[in-house]
């Protein structure tokens, strides 16, 4: 017989796979782009993925195992990922010069990496079903998600694209 609440058996696992891709998501982040010393010049977005990468690590399994506030670990998961991707994906774009070719898209930009953010989206759903065995409705579905990503992406967009036009 077990002491621990039933509604975080099975869970473990979830949290300990999250958690694990987090830290390989923030320590390729910390070799590639780190966030710098006080008073070093640096790009202040790379304080971005420092932050939601310890999130990940620390606090989104906590919160999925606590069972009052595991949606909070689910929603900061997702949205880690939808922020990851898009950034991700602009910094790749962003680089290129001319017309990229199929070894450019595999190989010399971020698909890699957001390749490997990505399973968090499908690993947080195990968390939503295992609280939630029916679902929640409309909110949480892939289409969320999509659509969630299609709204960031474009205020991203407009951002830099504002930018652009100030400068």
């Amino acid at each position: 017989m077990t002491t621990e609440p039933a509604p975080v058996q099975g869970l473990r696992g979830v949290a300990v796979a999250l958690a694990l891709l987090a830290a390989g998501g923030l320590l390729i982040h910390l070799a590639w782009h780190p966030p710098g010393l006080p008073g070093a010049p640096e790009n202040p977005a790379n304080w971005i993925p420092l932050v939601f990468g310890v999130a990940g690590v620390a606090m989104v399994p906590l919160l999925i195992l606590s069972g009052r506030a595991w949606l909070a670990g689910y929603l900061i998961n997702g949205f880690g990922v939808i922020v990851g991707t898009v950034t991700m994906a602009w910094h790749s774009i962003s680089s290129w010069h001319g017309v990229p070719g199929p070894a450019d898209l595999l190989l010399h930009s971020n698909l890699p990496m957001i390749l490997l953010l990505l399973p968090k989206v499908v690993i947080g759903q195990r968390v939503l079903y295992h609280y939630r065995p029916r679902g929640a409705g409309r909110m949480f579905t892939g289409a969320w998600w999509l659509r969630h990503f299609i709204y960031l992406a474009a205020v991203f967009a407009a951002g830099v694209l504002l930018r652009r036009l100030g400068s």
